[in-house]
């Protein structure tokens, strides 16, 4: 059986962040084996959603990276991978790919770097520290099919070594904690009943595209909307002048804040609509899991998210950073309760074909046993 230490030093809270709880999650449950080993940040996020959860066995914690400590970081974790007969290291976050070489290059043992490329790319990485970088990896997950084009055109790999691995999405277990519905989410957040509710989850910064969605519901008006805008505070300034809008729109009280929550799947079936805004997503795991979750989704038509949403299809596609083209969207949503139940049904058939949970990690396996 192949052993892995999977490492993620990032202090975040997101997308990249959920998943490796979900892929720690996954090895130390669904498999119920001793294979996998992880290193995270002190005190991090990570940590204690793990620790929380029980899924802290076999792990490693590490301050911040920095230039004084990478080293010691390095040689304590190449024989760590040493004692432990580590097969793999597996890692997702960017910032982890030179401690990830240094304990590759460290080690006694033979073992290969698996990088699984969540994030955008924008511009060619082909200085020579990227090439010793790089040279190092095994090979390169990339998440949606448009991101494995960007790691052919502007990493220092061959075409080979770059492989699509889409999300898996566990369904959610409603046994565990019961979902939020409608009427619940509007007596928490004391909306009216009647009206129609749109959900964003996201982190709160500008490339998230929050302010769209403000802008589009005061363009909507008199129509009966609320908005919930849910996700970690990334900048202070962009939420101010979110509120500030909100305010000079007279929405206020339509409008709430709420921070991260950890089962987004679990409060999504309160609102009659979510919607995914930003200017460029990679994957859009927040669409994905609305889908999942039978509630019909808008999205902008950049990135990654049009391999998931289909326009008219399974969901609905705006002009990114184009806050007229979301509210004819959005008017389309609330005025045929007919086209949302056609999307809804569509999508969730859709997610459950192309991003099953169970099948992810089985090619997750399947790549790792044929290297």
């Amino acid at each position: 059986m192949n052993k892995i230490l999977a490492i993620c030093t990032s202090p975040d809270r997101g997308g990249l962040e959920l998943y490796f709880t979900k892929f720690v999650e996954y090895y130390h449950h669904k498999q119920n084996s001793t294979s996998l080993h992880t290193v995270v940040r002190k005190n991090g996020y990570i940590s204690q959603v793990l620790k929380r959860s029980g899924n802290s066995n076999r792990q490693k914690e590490i301050n911040k990276i920095s230039i004084i400590n990478l080293i010691f970081y390095a040689i304590y974790l190449a024989k760590y991978v040493n004692s432990h007969k580590i097969d793999f290291i597996h890692m997702s976050w960017r910032k982890d790919l030179l401690l990830s070489v240094l304990i590759k290059i460290f080690a006694r043992k033979k073992v290969h770097i698996i990088y699984y490329r969540q994030m955008k790319l924008s511009r060619e990485k082909k200085s020579i520290y990227h090439r010793f970088i790089y040279k190092n990896i095994k090979i390169i997950f990339a998440i949606t099919e448009n991101l494995k084009n960007e790691c052919n055109n502007f990493l220092p790999v061959s075409n080979h070594a770059i492989k699509k691995l889409p999300y898996g999405i566990e369904e959610y277990q409603k046994s565990q904690t019961p979902i939020i519905n409608k009427e619940e989410l509007c007596k928490d957040f004391d909306w009216d009943l009647s009206s129609f509710t749109i959900g964003v989850f996201s982190r709160l910064e500008e490339q998230k595209g929050q302010h769209l969605v403000v802008k589009a519901i005061k363009e909507l008006a008199p129509l009966d909307i609320s908005l919930g805008i849910i996700g970690y505070c990334m900048d202070k300034k962009y939420k101010k002048r979110l509120v500030k809008e909100i305010n000079s729109y007279h929405l206020t009280g339509k409008v709430r804040f709420e921070n991260f929550v950890e089962q987004p799947m679990r409060v999504m079936p309160g609102f009659d609509l979510i919607i995914l805004p930003t200017y460029e997503e990679t994957f859009g795991l927040v669409a994905a899991e609305a889908m999942l979750m039978g509630v019909p989704v808008i999205g902008s038509n950049a990135g990654g998210i049009p391999e998931i949403i289909k326009d008219n299809v399974n969901g609905l596609l705006f002009e990114t950073k184009n806050s007229n083209s979301l509210k004819q969207k959005i008017s389309m949503m609330i005025n045929s309760p007919e086209l949302r139940q056609k999307l809804s049904n569509n999508a969730k058939i859709f997610i459950r074909e192309n991003y099953n949970y169970d099948k992810h990690f089985d090619s997750f396996d399947s790549f790792l046993n044929e290297l």
